[in-house]
């Protein structure tokens, strides 16, 4: 294989996970790597620690890199975006921000008064990236992985021609929490013990196949299948959710939805929480609760951090080591190599424009849905309705979204003021206000529109 992949944001903890699949087997030999970013000292760690693993596997890989996007996508046949703008930062503000005004959110980036704010920041980036996409490599992949998902992919989808995907990792970490509810995982039980942060370094058995529907962040599994039987695992999981020791941390509250909705949500409690404003901080009280620990993050990741990375995988052995390992976020380049095969591919959760994917939800709404990937395109798979409580709930959230977008796209403060208002934690006029006048604040320091 001879294609260009082009990485932009590079400094991303999802870096890793892609070059812990990149350089396994043979799949991308003689392929050329580029890395995007603007902080030259984490680059050249993140090089380096490329190069490591490419000697060690003999991939034969050209690998490159910048801090000139334009430069690095010059023949670029597919380009991944991980970049956010200033996230140890600007993350823990949305928490503050919100909170002033008695709001608060656990997940405070894709939904929500954080999920503005970051479209604000976030959007303006995304349609540059993909001006200079139709400019110099109008035929390549634009495969988004960056948040807030959903908003980016409605203002691409609106305001630009390229050829995009948009994936969030988030089915990854409900099939590995189905699998300890159902005791279906090969693991040690203590791991149902493990926090957020732990779970995004484990990935599924394969002993469950789900299919998901709903809106990034909160989707909902329409059917659960055991991988080796075909059986169907509602009536099992029915019975497991009476055990509260089967319940995995960050699982607690996305049971009680199940008890009450019907169906099991996905991906987590943290981002649930944000979507469904049947909850309140008595909730979070009572369900364990709090918002993620930005601090802590692993996300945020410095130019010390891949220093330390890069020392961890010194020789060949340990580079072999790296590469070995399985990580939450491993589907990233199966996106690719289903994209180049004429054989269309099942792929468990995309984002697009509904279009009848989801039959009572409105066609504009970005869904997150299974999907067919071929060298023909991308199509969502129909998955028939929803519920209808869970549709009015996508459905408003949805809407939302590309309200959203459409402010952060046009700079219309008049919209951004119509997504808080529609927001079910905002309960007040005034108070959106408010929040509006404190959020654009904030953000004029950034390039915004």
């Amino acid at each position: 294989m001879s294609k260009k992949f082009v990485i932009i944001g590079s400094g991303s903890q999802f870096t890793e996970f892609f070059f812990q699949e990149f350089f396994k087997g043979e799949t991308f030999c003689g392929c050329t790597l580029s890395l995007v970013d603007r902080n030259p000292e984490r680059l050249d760690h993140e090089l380096a620690l490329a190069r490591t693993l490419n000697e060690a596997v003999g991939s034969d890989v050209t690998i490159e890199g910048c801090g000139d996007r334009a430069k690095a996508l010059e023949g670029a046949d597919f380009v991944y975006v991980f970049a956010a703008v200033n996230q140890a930062e600007c993350w823990k503000k949305e928490f503050e921000l919100a909170n002033k005004y008695d709001i608060h959110p656990l997940e405070a980036y894709t939904a929500g008064t954080g999920g503005l704010g970051m479209a604000i920041r976030h959007v303006p980036l995304m349609l540059d990236i993909c001006a200079d996409v139709e400019r110099i490599c109008p035929d390549a992949w634009l495969i988004m992985e960056n948040n807030p998902l959903a908003k980016l992919a409605s203002a691409v989808e609106k305001h630009t021609k390229v050829k995009y995907l948009a994936y969030c990792n988030g089915h990854e970490l409900f099939e590995m929490a189905l699998e300890q509810i159902l005791d279906l995982a090969d693991r040690d039980p203590a791991l149902r013990k493990a926090d957020p942060l732990e779970r995004e370094f484990m990935v599924p058995a394969g002993t469950v196949e789900v299919t998901l529907a709903g809106v990034n962040h909160c989707t909902w599994a329409l059917d659960i299948r055991s991988t080796a039987t075909n059986e169907d695992l509602y009536p099992r999981l029915w019975e497991c959710i009476e055990k509260p020791e089967l319940i995995p941390e960050g699982y607690r509250y996305s049971v009680e939805l199940f008890k009450r909705f019907g169906l099991f949500p996905s991906p987590a409690d943290n981002h649930l929480a944000d979507y469904l404003w049947c909850t309140d901080q008595s909730v979070h009280r009572w369900m364990g609760m709090g918002p993620y620990p930005v601090d802590s993050w692993f996300g945020n990741r410095d130019a010390h951090a891949w220093e330390n990375l890069r020392a961890s995988v010194a020789n060949s052995e340990s580079a072999r080591e790296f590469v070995s390992r399985r990580r939450t976020g491993w589907r990233h380049l199966q996106i690719a190599q289903h994209l180049l095969s004429a054989r269309p591919s099942y792929f468990p959760a995309l984002n697009f424009p509904n279009r009848g994917a989801i039959e009572n939800l409105p066609p504009d709404v970005i869904v997150e849905v299974p999907a067919m990937l071929s060298a023909s395109g991308a199509r969502p798979v129909q998955v028939g309705p929803l519920p209808e409580v869970i549709a009015a709930t996508c459905a408003l959230h949805g809407t939302i979204t590309n309200i959203v977008a459409d402010a952060a796209a046009t700079g219309s403060k008049e919209k951004a003021l119509h997504a808080l208002l529609l927001d079910p934690f905002v309960h007040s006029m005034t108070v959106a206000e408010k929040l509006l006048e404190d959020i654009l604040a904030y953000n004029s320091k950034y390039e915004t529109r």
